[in-house]
């Protein structure tokens, strides 16, 4: 890479670490998704700074009300576009979400403060994910800043809600914006020496067990829903993980990791509303969480799984009622692809080594755009210690280096075709 857009960001460290934690200090927490506007409204001054156009797609009302609960549907869904134009027939956009878990696990740092503490910056979300974010923004000021203009226009999209979800973050943003990237790194995934190429997916049902609610004192004529559930759900477990054993749902990364679909049984499980300790229960309730390989799909998954939650309520003779709580499509790009192949390039010319290219076994933003819109998607971001946990933190050398990294692939990015 040129020396002296490196060299800008390496001289520029206090300047990342310091806006990081400026934003960390902005608690983005989700659930219920306070402050969105305060930290938006700092992001799109950070971009006029540079020079980019900014655009702001808030989500209506009306529209956040259908999907969100009560408490955080009355508060703004705002996803931010800063624009590099440069005339080029294509554009590349760097996704990061802003919003972040609340803070849960034990912390010696105040999970706020944004603190640097030696070779490392402490707080909620510095990993998951604004410093991936603090990157992208600073690797377009770094070219900037020393005169690079690269082959491509360059998006910024600073997005709400992937935290639970993403469908008035990413999602909405691929669904109501004109104007769609030609390619998409979502800034996590990968990390480090390996690009994300794709993900897992998912699939998540509630199912209630329905019984005959009354007082503990007087079980005549009750049917614990409780006790039902336990041999529903324990006819049903052992149903399921036999369709996971099928070597056809088996996905193999190009690096050779091998992924199988997981289930993960009373994730969440209760009684209904009604739960007291002297009351027999009416109703129960537990979750089931079902991990999908790219080589299966949404559809076929969850009629698989609600024939099976049918048939073994008939055997059991239990009522139930079944409900969607979410689902997500697994993707996964070619690592032969354009995209993928230059960014390797990047990432082992900045770091040094073979950089390879692995799938998530969780899920992120990427499937909005290769899912929903055909867009080319990788994973990468800085690599972080403790996300979702206490004393999450990123080390502050890796903040520089995928800056770096992104800086890089912009300068010598020259995608091929129309």
């Amino acid at each position: 890479m040129n020396i002296d857009a490196e060299a800008w960001l390496e001289n520029h460290l206090g300047e990342l670490c310091a806006f990081l934690g400026e934003l960390v200090r902005i608690p983005t927490v989700n659930p219920p998704g306070r402050n969105y506007t305060v930290l938006v409204e700092r992001l799109e001054t950070k971009l006029r700074e540079l020079d980019l156009s900014v655009e702001r797609l808030t989500v209506p009302e009306e529209v956040a009300a259908k999907s969100l609960p009560p408490g955080s549907a009355d508060l703004p869904r705002h996803n931010v576009i800063g624009r590099w134009d440069v005339g080029a027939k294509k554009t590349v956009q760097f996704n990061s979400h802003y919003d972040v878990v609340p803070e849960a696990g034990a912390w010696k740092h105040d999970p706020f403060s944004g603190e640097r503490d030696g070779d490392w910056l402490f707080g909620r979300g510095t990993a998951d994910m604004k410093g991936s974010l603090v990157a992208s923004l600073f690797a377009v000021e770094a070219l900037r800043r020393t005169g690079i203009r690269p082959r491509v226009n360059v998006e910024l999209a600073f997005v709400a809600d992937e935290e639970i979800g993403g469908e008035l973050g990413t999602g909405y943003l691929v669904s109501h914006r004109r104007e769609l990237p030609d390619f998409a790194i979502v800034c996590e995934g990968g990390a480090a020496g390996k690009i994300g190429i794709g993900h897992n997916g998912i699939v998540q049902l509630e199912v209630t067990v329905l019984g005959k609610g009354g007082h503990s004192a007087y079980p005549r004529g009750t049917v614990n829903a409780f006790e039902r559930m336990i041999a529903f759900a324990a006819s049903l477990e052992p149903r399921i993980k036999e369709t996971l054993a099928d070597p056809r749902k088996r996905f193999t990364t190009p690096s050779g990791e091998r992924l199988e679909p997981v289930v993960n049984l009373g994730g969440i499980f209760g009684p209904g509303k009604a739960g007291k300790v002297n009351i027999i229960p009416g109703e129960a309730h537990f979750t089931i969480d079902r991990r999908l390989t790219p080589v299966e799909e949404v559809p076929v998954v969850e009629k698989e799984l609600r024939e099976m939650i049918r048939s073994t309520a008939e055997r059991c003779r239990a009522g139930i009622r079944i409900r969607k709580i979410h689902t997500t499509a697994p993707c996964a790009l070619s690592p032969r692809s354009v995209l993928p192949q230059q960014f390797r390039k990047a990432v082992e010319a900045v770091r040094g080594g073979h950089a390879r290219f692995t799938v998530n076994r969780g899920a992120t933003d990427m499937h909005y755009y290769a899912r929903k819109r055909g867009i080319d998607t990788i994973g990468y971001g800085v690599e972080g210690k403790n996300i979702h946990g206490g004393e999450e933190r990123i080390p502050v050398d890796d903040l520089v280096t995928t800056a770096q990294v992104y800086a890089r692939f912009l300068r010598d990015f020259a995608p091929t075709g129309p």
